[in-house]
């Protein structure tokens, strides 16, 4: 069974790539699998930490087991995991040169191109009506 990480990446200590966590990411099962067999691992995986910054550590953790992230854009790099709600997105000025631009290494797209169409979550949408709206704006709008 094949083994991967999905969302966009992030550049961290020069070769190792992180998903941010805010809007989630997927593990397949065998990567899941994998990842229990280490999870204690305080060396690797940082195990005992306390910190917000579980998205770089579960990034060290799948390298130590030769996991790396997929790009998880659609054909045409739009993104499908999100760090902001896509409103913000939407209109986001991608000229202005900030934490965020700095850390996408394939640039930003803003307007009809900031979001792929089967996008899969989006940070922040936390209030169930705010989920349910984005459901119906993606998947049952035609």
């Amino acid at each position: 069974e094949r083994t991967f990480k999905m969302k966009s990446k992030f550049p961290r200590s020069g070769t190792l790539y992180f998903n941010t966590g805010g809007a989630g990411y997927a593990l397949s099962h065998a990567t899941l699998r994998k990842y229990l067999t280490v999870a204690d691992d305080a060396e690797h995986c940082s195990s005992h930490e306390t910190t917000s910054a579980e998205d770089v550590m579960m990034a060290k953790c799948l390298y130590h087991l030769g996991i790396t992230v997929t790009d998880s854009r659609d054909l045409h790099s739009r993104e499908r995991f999100h760090m902001f709600m896509p409103g913000r997105l939407y209109n986001w000025n991608i000229k202005q040169k900030n934490w965020y631009f700095n850390f996408n290494p394939w640039g930003l797209k803003n307007q009809a191109d900031c979001c792929a169409p089967d996008s899969v979550s989006f940070h922040y949408a936390k209030q169930p009506a705010i989920v349910r709206h984005l459901q119906a704006l993606l998947y049952h709008c035609t």
